[in-house]
Formats: structure tokens, C-alpha cells, sequence
């Protein structure tokens, strides 16, 4: 028999936790998980949370805080975040889109929304390299969606660059080449 387990009380960014120090009230706080994973906690500055368990958190915060006290941490969660897709690229919104069971690439693209330069044949999905005009794979939760630029979208962003140098080229070449 095959058994999966599936960790609930891993600590993700957005989720809000609840610090409590036992016995020391006013100590407590509640404290939300930046795109950065390091929250600010009072007295050690900065801490990585994202991927730690509630547990290994709890040990990792009363081991630094020994200096001050020590008495045990507890965290919990106050608000788990729902789950999103990250969606970045060559979209109208980059961002986090919220994962609904079901959703396909299309969809997190869809709400997203496509540029005229964004190249759907290259998309990266993970790791995994997609074309959306042969597959339309379903998602899961916190995947990671990257749409890349078409590869003449460089040269039409610079096309006036070009043309200005060539016509300023051609001024000075009529105005001082001449003799």
C-alpha cells in the first residue's frame, strides 16, 4: 500500500501566525509571512519561516530568543493563505492567482492576462517546458507558471531606436558630409 502525507502545517507566505511565549502574554504576536519568507520578530530581527513546519518553527524561535528567556514558543496558525499559482512573464497581471481545483493552464493565463508578445509555445511550468497550442495541463497548487517573451518583441521595442539613429546618421551625413 502506498501512503501519501501531505503536510498542513507548513509554513507559506500570506499565512498569518500566532507567536505565544508560555507564560509571558505580552510577549505574544501575531505576524503575517512576507513574499520574502522573513518576518520581523521583536528582539532577532528577521527569521526564513517559508518550508518550516509549525513545530521547527516553534523550536527554531525559542532557540534564539534563549538570550532573552527561556520559556517555550508555541506558533500556530491564525489564517492559513489559500492556495495561488504564481503566474510571471510576459502577462498583463503578474502575480499570484488563486488555485481552483480543476484549473487548467488556460485558465491561471486567462486571468492573468496574455500580451500579444507573451509566446505560448515556450511556456514554463516548473520546470516543465510547454507548448498551450499542443496541451492544456491541469495545475496544482503553487505552481509556478513562467510566460516568455516572443523572440522579435526586443527588436520591435527597439525598432525606433534604430530608426533615430539612422536618420540622425543621415542628417549629419547630408549636412556635414557633403563638400
Amino acid at each position: 500500500m502506498i501512503s501519501f502525507i501531505i503536510s498542513f502545517d507548513t509554513v507559506r507566505v500570506g499565512d498569518i501566525l500566532f507567536v505565544s511565549v508560555f507564560g509571558r502574554e505580552e510577549y505574544s504576536l501575531k505576524v503575517q509571512v512576507p513574499p520574502s519568507c522573513d518576518p520581523y520578530f521583536p528582539l532577532i530581527g528577521r527569521v526564513k519561516v517559508c518550508g518550516l513546519t509549525l513545530e521547527k518553527l516553534s523550536d527554531t524561535l525559542r532557540v534564539l530568543l534563549k538570550g532573552y528567556y527561556d520559556l517555550p514558543v508555541i506558533v500556530s496558525f491564525e489564517e492559513i493563505s489559500p492556495p495561488t499559482i504564481l503566474v510571471l512573464g510576459e502577462v498583463l497581471n503578474q502575480g499570484s492567482v488563486r488555485y481552483v481545483r480543476g484549473m487548467r493552464l488556460s485558465d491561471v493565463l486567462a486571468q492573468a492576462g496574455v500580451k500579444p508578445t507573451s509566446d505560448l509555445t515556450r511556456i514554463k511550468l516548473n520546470t516543465q517546458e510547454i507548448n498551450l497550442y499542443e496541451e492544456n495541463p491541469y495545475l496544482s497548487p503553487w505552481d509556478r507558471v513562467e510566460v516568455p517573451p516572443k523572440w522579435w518583441k526586443g527588436w520591435v521595442e527597439n525598432i525606433g531606436f534604430f530608426i533615430n539613429v539612422a536618420t540622425f546618421t543621415l542628417i549629419l551625413y547630408t549636412t556635414f558630409g557633403k563638400k
